[in-house]
């Protein structure tokens, strides 16, 4: 029950941010490349620290449209209009040979995650109540983990 509030929450979350759950997804669907080189630097390093966008990503993060409608199951021509809406946000930027990356200023910051903050603020809150949760019923005893409304 705890994961289904957890889970219930976070899409309202994402859908009331977003007010449309395709841009969510489209959006994590970005991160798969940059964010699995970042987890496997915090691995190697045992560094959690590695795995924040304080600064230019790592590694070439470029894209197609064809492959984020791969990988989402969005309709390509839906997704390549969503990219040029997040394009308009500044949240992605497109290359000559037309494959997308996540926008990054000279700076290094990310104007996408600079929008994202108070979501993710939100996110991690809700991961917190989760985590909470998953201790309170490992400590509780056996048949009172499985009480209704738990």
């Amino acid at each position: 029950m705890a994961w289904s509030v957890f889970f219930v929450g976070h899409m309202a979350d994402l859908r009331a941010h977003f007010r449309d759950l395709e841009d969510a997804l489209l959006l994590a669907a970005f991160g798969l490349g940059p964010l699995a080189e970042k987890l496997r630097g915090a691995r190697s390093s045992g560094d959690a620290g590695a795995l924040t966008y304080n600064g230019r990503p790592t590694g070439p993060g470029w894209t197609n449209a064809q492959r984020l409608a791969e990988v989402t199951g969005i309709p390509r021509e839906t997704v390549r209009r969503k990219l040029v809406g997040f394009r308009r946000r500044g949240w992605v930027e497109q290359d000559e040979d037309r494959s997308w990356r996540i926008a990054v200023l000279p700076d290094g910051r990310a104007p996408l995650a600079a929008d994202m903050k108070a979501a993710n603020a939100q996110f991690v809150a809700r991961l917190a109540r989760l985590m909470a949760e998953f201790k309170r019923i490992e400590a509780a005893a056996p048949g009172e983990a499985e009480a209704p409304g738990r």
